[in-house]
């Protein structure tokens, strides 16, 4: 296996003739034709699903290794089969070639290693838990010394469209480019915008809708990470601004909006629905917000313990003060300096509930540096200065 490891890493020919020498391995299959098969689930499967440490594992494979020889030998094929050990992986490899009297084709032998691996994962590791499955790739005909590396090569970035494929099938290059849709970046971004729309409407039909119609098809469909990406960075943005205005909090929207973070689409989409749904539900309690509100409101909670101006809140909306003035003034029914001033005043009563910090502190810590300007502004929209809130606070706990 190391000795094979090694020709994966490396594709100058005179370097693989001499790991095999010193290793003395020799080739079972033929390199003047044959095909690398790849196989298995990857680390965060067995290990961060089902807890499966790597001696476990190597147990489970090689069963499957035995199972493999003899289909190979029966179905008149010759193969060396080695496992590949990466970081984030433990898979069988297959490199075969026909012998005189093949029965079968090599995308046949490949289904038929893929469904035997299935059946050990479906028994031993899945145990009902159909989320996941054995996931095959298998190269184009391949030829010499150096495809050796290029079939891993083409069947790693094969495997890896799992996350966009997860079924118990065979992936090959040619079945990848007759699934692939002909989305591209400006489709994406349409349907990112329908999606948007429904959740400014706070329509939670049309929201679940536009979701699914966003990655599990367009996406989807497309097999590819760079739309995959695309979608989840607007997402982000689009969730980032929304639930800072409509302060919805504890949102890791890093981790949320990153697809690393997921090993199949489909559980992507189950981790963003709450999120929109929870959105969704306020616009209903709250009103719909145009954009620029949305922009104004998101500008004001991120920035109002500084000295925040409306000249400010309007460079960063990109529009003219007087407007964004009136504007605010009718869609939020509070002018903007007013709303500035209760976003500051909930923040004091946060500081206060916790009894640690002195009036003079909390005062500085919203934003109003004159503590006696700060005491009248607070009583006046909480009905007691700050001392008396505070004296309240830690008598009810």
């Amino acid at each position: 296996m190391l000795a094979f490891n090694e020709c994966l890493r490396n594709n100058a020919e005179d370097q693989m003739r001499k790991h095999l020498s010193v290793w003395k391995i020799k080739f079972s299959f033929s390199v003047e034709q044959f095909w690398f098969c790849l196989s298995g689930v990857k680390k965060s499967i067995y290990y961060g699903v089902y807890g499966w440490d790597a001696g476990r594992y190597l147990e489970l494979y090689d069963r499957w290794r035995l199972s493999v020889e003899d289909a190979v030998e029966q179905n008149g094929y010759l193969a060396n089969i080695f496992m590949v050990f990466e970081e984030d992986a433990k898979q069988m490899a297959v490199l075969f070639s026909p012998g005189e009297d093949p029965k079968c084709t090599p995308g046949e032998l490949a289904k038929e290693i893929n469904d035997l691996g299935q059946e050990i994962y479906a028994k031993e590791m899945f145990k009902g838990d159909t989320r996941y499955c054995n996931i095959t790739a298998l190269s184009d005909e391949l030829y010499g010394y150096t495809g050796i590396r290029e079939g891993y090569l083409q069947t790693r970035k094969l495997n890896d469209l799992s996350f966009f494929h997860m079924e118990p099938e065979v992936l090959t290059r040619e079945g990848v480019n007759a699934l692939r849709n002909e989305a591209d970046y400006r489709v994406v971004i349409g349907e990112c915008r329908k999606l948007e729309q429904a959740l400014d409407q706070g329509d939670v039909g049309l929201c679940k809708k536009r979701l699914d119609s966003l990655f599990l098809k367009t996406v989807k469909g497309s097999l590819r990470w760079t739309l995959l990406r695309d979608a989840l960075s607007y997402c982000k943005h689009m969730l980032e601004l929304r639930c800072t205005a409509r302060g919805v909090g504890e949102v890791d929207l890093e981790r949320l909006c990153e697809a690393e973070s997921y090993l199949k689409i489909e559980e992507c989409v189950e981790a963003l629905w709450p999120v929109l749904e929870k959105l969704c539900a306020l616009v209903g309690e709250q009103g719909p917000y145009q954009e620029l509100m949305l922009q104004a409101v998101y500008y004001i909670k991120l920035h109002y313990a500084e000295d925040l101006a409306l000249t400010d809140v309007a460079r960063y909306a990109n529009v003219n003060p007087n407007y964004l003035s009136g504007a605010f003034q009718k869609e939020m029914g509070v002018s903007l300096r007013e709303y500035i001033t209760g976003e500051r005043m909930k923040a004091a009563k946060a500081l206060l509930e916790q009894g640690e910090l002195r009036v003079s502190d909390v005062a500085e810590g919203v934003g109003v540096h004159d503590v006696k300007y700060f005491s009248r502004l607070f009583k006046r929209a909480v009905g007691m200065t700050p001392g008396e809130y505070k004296l309240k606070m830690k008598s009810e706990k």
